[in-house]
């Protein structure tokens, strides 16, 4: 699998942070059930360290097992997702990426005019 990288989020970090985000806190075996493709648990924990040492997510003991919770922000996460997309692949042009969402029927045009007064 490829690693895309979002401000040093890799592909597998941001499918555990997503499951983060939805639980708000949970354990590694419930980040197991979640997954579209199952992870070994030693391979989630040691996901989840790499994590808390970039400050993306934290864990706490309950009992014998650690509970994680996401650090960062989901819509700050969008955003640099987003611009990292727009710059990369649009050459910076917000504009193209509207474009190519449009045409390949992501949003219609509706969505375009809602948009557009909620700008105003």
């Amino acid at each position: 699998m490829a690693r895309i990288r979002q401000e040093g989020l890799t592909t597998r970090e941001m499918e555990l942070i997503q499951v983060l985000w939805q639980q708000e806190e949970t354990t590694v075996e419930m980040i197991q059930t979640k997954l579209p493709d199952r992870l070994e648990g030693s391979t989630i924990r040691t996901l989840l360290q790499i994590m808390e040492g970039k400050g993306y997510v934290a864990h706490e003991k309950q009992g014998r097992a650690n509970v994680y919770r996401p650090v960062i922000d989901q819509q700050w996460v969008q955003s640099i997702a987003l611009k990292y997309i727009i710059q990369k692949l649009f050459g910076g042009s917000a504009e193209l990426l509207l474009a190519r969402l449009v045409k390949d029927g992501g949003i219609d045009l509706d969505d375009v005019t809602r948009l557009r007064k909620k700008l105003k």
